[in-house]
């Protein structure tokens, strides 16, 4: 995996010599490795899946491989009856419920060597009514627990259907009483890397939030997120860059022992 990135420093003496200074979270990496080629990437899920997806895009300028970016914002995988949008309790976008078929398509398309399933920002938001369910409830609420588990287990299996290994990658830390909902969805994503043998956990959270989970918005002259709070430019080419290394390296490492992780 990738290793945490250094920028030069002064070191306090007088005349003494520069020494690295630590960035207090890596965001990413700042070069695709010459080694990443030939790997075909399905990225699915929701506004945070659409972005990486994107920086992935940007980083391989040179088109050595494949992202197919179906990242769409607003859609998770709980299949909901209504959600909160802009105040307002409204009925569920069908095409985001259709997510099942969908996949199942571009994994029958496009054959992957790996899937990017991100689905924790807007699946871990107090926003859905579940079918059954009277008003909004969240990753915290054991019945959405239960329901979500199951979602991402039936996404897993129709995404590695054809053999692709599927990456998780965990969420930024939320603010305040939302914290909650990081913290738990974090949990039910490490869990579901646990119990599916062709699935891995992606440590987004350790690129961009410390282990104390502070996650700063500015790293050594980076503007880390956008005004919709989503990853910038530069971060998503830098996250993007990171991911392509760290799936390729994974890879590699299975190929010689394997297939085991």
């Amino acid at each position: 995996m990738a290793a945490a990135l250094t920028l030069t420093g002064c070191t306090g003496r007088a005349g003494g010599p520069r020494e690295p200074t630590p960035m207090p979270v890596p965001v990413g990496d700042t070069a695709l490795s010459p080694a990443v080629r030939g790997l075909t990437l399905l990225v699915v899920g929701d506004s945070w899946a659409r972005n990486l997806g994107v920086g992935a895009a940007d980083a391989d300028r040179d088109r050595r491989n494949v992202v197919v970016n179906a990242g769409r914002p607003g859609c998770g995988l709980m299949q909901p009856v209504r959600i909160r949008r802009r105040g307002k309790m409204v009925a569920a976008p069908a095409e985001c419920n259709r997510w099942p078929e969908r996949w199942r398509d571009l994994v029958s398309k496009y054959r992957p060597a790996a899937a990017l399933l991100e689905v924790g920002y807007w699946d871990g938001q107090d926003s859905q009514e579940l079918p059954g369910g009277k008003g909004v409830s969240s990753i915290t609420d054991p019945g959405f627990r239960r329901r979500f588990d199951a979602q991402i287990d039936r996404a897993i299996g129709v995404l590695g259907a054809g053999g692709a290994r599927v990456y998780l990658p965990t969420v930024v830390d939320n603010e305040a009483a939302s914290r909650a909902n990081s913290d738990a969805m974090n949990a039910a994503i490490q869990a579901a890397a646990r119990r599916h043998p062709n699935a891995a956990l992606l440590d987004l959270h350790g690129q961009l939030c410390t282990a104390a989970k502070v996650c700063p918005r500015q790293v050594s002259g980076i503007q880390v997120y956008d005004e919709t709070g989503h990853p910038s430019g530069t971060t998503h080419d830098r996250l993007g860059r990171w991911l392509l290394n760290s799936i390729h390296a994974d890879l590699l490492d299975r190929r010689k022992n394997g297939g085991r992780s």
